[in-house]
């Protein structure tokens, strides 16, 4: 839980770097901190753009489960598992898009990353 104030009371300082670089901002859903990460900008049937896209889904992960600079070992784990969960959650949906790219399916050319 106090991961989770955490990231909601550092939203104001991980969003404006955020904008800076082009990605979207942390936002609180149901008490789950979550980032969009889009990817209708790029072909991830390239191997270079499901690198971009990974690297995306990567980058939104970890800023949802900031730690607020600390480095003790009961908040690494708990931004590891937070991590760990975004990660899986996101990789479903990669799965899906990458599936629905191949069979030229519309998609909805994004992916929701949360802390869960």
């Amino acid at each position: 839980m106090q991961m989770v104030k955490a990231a909601l009371m550092s939203v104001a300082l991980v969003a404006a770097p955020a904008f800076a670089q082009g990605e979207s901002p942390v936002v609180v859903e149901g008490g789950v901190p979550t980032a969009v990460v889009t990817f209708a900008d790029l072909d991830i049937g390239s191997p270079s753009g499901l690198a971009t896209l990974s690297g995306r889904i990567h980058r939104a992960a970890s800023r949802i489960c900031f730690a607020d600079g600390r480095t003790d070992l009961a908040t690494r784990v708990a931004w590891s598992r937070c991590y760990d969960s975004a990660m899986m959650g996101a990789k479903a949906q990669l799965d899906r898009a990458i599936a629905d790219s191949k069979q030229q399916l519309a998609s909805s050319g994004a992916i929701k990353v949360a802390a869960r």
